[in-house]
């Protein structure tokens, strides 16, 4: 049996209810897409989990999980008969008894559990008890008139269950940004379709290897969306060409993507479009450029990373396993990137060049 723990669903008034439903639904649909059958239950705080121990670190993946315990359940009067088995051989430095009676029908509390199963330990063993640093953890919780005795607590992902707050495209890159963002807006409860637009040099097949990390995170598989870059943004160079504008291709590029992910997000019934943007990262990332990107494209535009750093960034992406992806990232110089970019771009040039793209039916 495995517990599963969840925070932010049980305080969404109003929504309990269904987001424990879409918890437990998600759990169950992750350990099925790993060959795993299991059952399931929502009791009040947790979720019980009728599946192999080895589940627990799956089901540590799905977002709303806090923590999981792989545990064995048993009537309370079994506890001692059960520890004397299975502590037999080991030999920490300290322990300590961590109880949580959720049954508040039950005759003890938790510190009572705690001093009882302790005294029996230190009696049986011998060990020393450390409330404060101890070397092993005896976890008991009380449901529904029966003890789960476990020694580990993996912690999850948290935040919400994936589906509960619609569907967004994401920009995806084989970079390290993007799927952090895409993991980001997962967390919060939003289902993930990605996009990417391909570049060649098998930058695809490390994108496709993202996705597939990222439905680690999520009960179905993302699907993915590749365009060719070079088409989408062909128009666009040469009309930049024509003005004598080339500075402004990144931006322009930018842009060309933004648009496309519009409308694949309104055909898809998204309700917008995730990006990896972190300010000032690079140049189609500074403030202004933000600011232009932004009003020319008319649909909601979230960037998680927005005040994050690299650093930050970067472990997010190890934690979630995505940069081990990065690093097999072909590097590809675009053909279109000029020499020289604009970083702070004017508003009024880009009226002119928006001008001119409209003339041509570009946009």
């Amino acid at each position: 049996m495995i517990i599963v723990r969840y925070g932010e669903v049980a305080v969404k008034r109003g929504k309990r209810r269904e987001f424990e439903r879409k918890l437990l639904e998600n759990i169950l649909a992750a350990l099925k897409k790993k060959g795993i059958d299991a059952k399931g239950k929502i009791i009040p705080g947790r979720i019980l989990i009728d599946a192999p121990d080895e589940s627990a670190r799956i089901i540590a993946k799905v977002p709303g999980v806090v923590s999981v315990s792989p545990a064995k359940e048993m009537n309370y009067e079994d506890v001692p008969t059960y520890l004397k088995e299975v502590l037999k051989g080991l030999n920490p430095k300290s322990f300590k008894i961590d109880t949580h009676r959720l049954d508040k029908t039950f005759l003890l509390t938790s510190m009572d559990v705690n001093k009882e199963i302790g005294a029996f330990v230190v009696k049986e063993f011998g060990w020393k008890v450390d409330l404060e640093n101890p070397e092993l953890v005896i976890g008991i919780e009380i449901i529904s008139k029966k003890a789960y005795v476990f020694f580990e607590k993996i912690k999850g992902v948290g935040g919400l269950p994936v589906g509960t707050q619609g569907k967004v495209v994401a920009l995806l890159s084989g970079g390290i940004d993007s799927p952090v963002a895409a993991f980001l807006m997962m967390k919060r409860g939003a289902e993930i379709i990605a996009l990417h637009f391909d570049q060649g040099k098998n930058a695809r097949k490390v994108v496709e290897n993202t996705v597939k990390i990222l439905n680690d995170y999520s009960p179905k598989d993302v699907e993915l969306i590749i365009e060719n870059h070079f088409e989408v943004l062909k128009p666009y160079v040469l009309a930049l060409n024509r003005l004598n504008m080339r500075e402004w291709t990144c931006v322009i590029c930018k842009i060309a993507m933004l648009r496309k992910a519009a409308q694949i997000a309104k055909e898809k019934g998204a309700l917008g479009i995730v990006t990896g943007d972190s300010l000032g990262q690079v140049a189609s990332q500074t403030l202004s450029n933000l600011f232009i990107e932004t009003i020319s494209v008319r649909f909601p535009i979230h960037r998680p990373l927005i005040g994050m750093d690299k650093e930050e960034i970067v472990k997010i992406a190890r934690e979630i396993g995505t940069y081990q992806a990065f690093l097999e990232y072909p590097y590809c110089d675009c053909p279109f990137r000029p020499e020289r970019v604009i970083t702070q771009g004017k508003y009024e040039e880009f009226l002119r060049i928006l001008e001119e793209l409209e003339r041509e039916n570009i946009v």
